[in-house]
């Protein structure tokens, strides 16, 4: 039995002076004899290869996480829409101040956009730069809305409320809105949704024909626009035959009738007609001072007569004086 035990001892001390590991394994394996020595070794180096492997992928994370962290966000194409409030709608999102992420995310086709922006689009500028490029929804009009002002899309919809003007932008008074269900992101509540597409018809052949109205007012169903002291009634119908004869109007009106206040009435105005109505204030006033005059029930039934045919003759002069016959491009001038 002693020497037996030498004997294992021997070839195991024989077998551990090859460096050929896997000989020396192959070896002790077929024999049913393995050195402790070597089961620990392997152990070990499994052990340090899987905590180095897990160090590594965390670094990886970490280092993703650092280098593609937002640190500068660049808006570019908005004009009425605060930079912050795109800022504020990527950091919004949970994960939006990665930049692969955000990248990922908001270039998406389904994305939900700020009420003020119809498409958006993300690019990388570094690893920790990003730019977003925002088309904005063109706004058509807007209103007077809690010391503010509300601007509002070709569609109706409210778009931002704040206390500066945006260019281009018409201003609409008398529109009959429900102040207390209005919501951002939503169509106006207003009696009548037809309203919104004149206002966009208005407001393109405004820029056609080179315009520049005061404001313009909704009178229920029906707009009208003010050049200074001049009101134009345009009703609702229309609009492109009866805005291409206000322009040599006004020059007319500018010559005959300086600084005049006046109703020019085109509201039943169409391309067969030959005549345009312009009625200054100051008649206006003076038919219905002479409408108004009170008659003496004792007084005289001829001078009775005699005021209703003088009131006649006014009403006929005024009509005549306050029309404007066109002839051609040129016309002629007011009587």
């Amino acid at each position: 039995m002693k020497r037996g035990k030498q004997s294992k001892k021997s070839r195991r001390e024989k077998y551990e002076q090859f460096d050929d590991e896997a000989y020396i394994n192959e070896v002790l394996y077929k024999e049913g004899y393995r050195p402790p020595e070597r089961k620990k070794k392997k152990r070990k180096g499994v052990f340090l290869g899987l905590l180095t492997f897990v160090l590594g992928i965390a670094i990886i994370v970490f280092a993703f996480l650092l280098l593609f962290h937002i640190q500068k966000i660049e808006v570019k194409g908005n004009k009425y829409t605060a930079e912050n409030d795109v800022i504020e709608w990527i950091r919004s999102d949970k994960y939006g101040m990665n930049s692969v992420y955000a990248w990922w995310k908001f270039n998406k086709a389904d994305t939900k956009q700020l009420p003020t922006i119809e498409s958006s689009r993300i690019t990388l500028k570094a690893p920790w730069s990003i730019r977003v490029t925002v088309k904005e929804k063109e706004i058509s009009g807007y209103i007077d809305y809690n010391n503010q002002y509300l601007y509002f899309d070709k569609e109706g919809t409210a778009l931002l409320t704040t206390k500066d003007k945006v260019d281009g932008a018409a201003y609409i008074e008398g529109m009959d809105i429900d102040a207390s269900k209005v919501k951002m992101g939503k169509i106006l509540p207003v009696s009548d949704k037809n309203v919104f597409q004149r206002i966009v018809e208005i407001s393109q052949l405004i820029v056609k024909y080179e315009l520049t109205p005061d404001r313009i007012t909704c009178s229920g169903s029906e707009l009208n626009l003010y050049f200074g002291t001049v009101e134009v009634l345009l009703g609702k119908t229309n609009y492109e035959d009866r805005l291409a004869q206000v322009p040599p109007i006004l020059e007319k009106l500018a010559e005959k009738y300086p600084d005049e206040e006046g109703t020019l009435h085109l509201e039943n105005f169409d391309a067969s007609d030959k005549a345009v109505r312009f009625v200054p204030k100051s008649s206006q006033d003076k038919s219905k001072d002479d409408g108004g005059t009170d008659q003496d029930d004792t007084g005289d039934a001829q001078d009775g007569q005699d005021q209703q045919d003088s009131q006649d003759q006014q009403d006929s002069q005024n009509q005549t004086d306050s029309q404007y016959q066109e002839d051609g491009q040129t016309g002629e001038e007011f009587p």
